[in-house]
């Protein structure tokens, strides 16, 4: 496999589970779609905390 290959491969894995993109060959869909759903719910967590803080730091200053 070459690296460009590998980054191809794992680009679609992580569009996949992040964006709703189609499962890659040789994963299973129904696994993706869980760990897809845990990433995003991660990812709205930390940005709502992140927006949290910076409303908290704007009333500080």
């Amino acid at each position: 496999m070459t690296r460009n290959t590998l980054a191809q491969r794992q680009e679609a894995l992580v569009r996949a589970l992040v964006d709703g993109g189609p499962v890659p060959d040789g994963f299973d869909p129904a696994a993706i779609a869980a760990a897809g759903q845990v990433c995003r719910h991660k990812r709205d967590a930390h940005s709502a905390a992140a927006t949290r803080r910076r409303r908290r730091w704007w009333r500080l200053s």
